[in-house]
């Protein structure tokens, strides 16, 4: 089913070669397997972080990775900057349930 187009699914489905809730199954099946993050969080120090939760999704709340990556890494002249200071981010419950970040 991942490469199927929406026309091969519509002939596949009243042919009986698949259902329209097998392809829901499959597609929530896909997301839970893929259900991350796709980037990494940047640290002054790049200590790990306390491991956080986000948001439901696929019946599975988001994880965030623990490990960060020292910002010097990434910005190897950081000792050179000389503007306002760098905000690294912050992981904060959300407004409508505490429990989610």
């Amino acid at each position: 089913m991942e490469e199927a187009t929406i026309d091969e699914l519509h002939q596949a489905i009243p042919a009986g070669q698949t259902s329209c809730l097998a392809v829901v199954r499959h597609y929530l099946a896909r997301v839970r397997a893929f259900n991350g993050v796709a980037s990494a969080r940047v640290t002054q120090d790049g200590a790990p972080t306390l491991e956080s939760t986000g948001t439901v999704r696929a019946g599975a709340p988001l994880r965030f990775p623990c490990d960060t990556v020292k910002a010097t890494t990434i910005l190897p002249n950081l000792d050179q900057y000389r503007e306002p200071p760098l905000e690294f981010g912050r992981m904060e419950a959300t407004a409508s349930d505490p429990s989610v970040q």
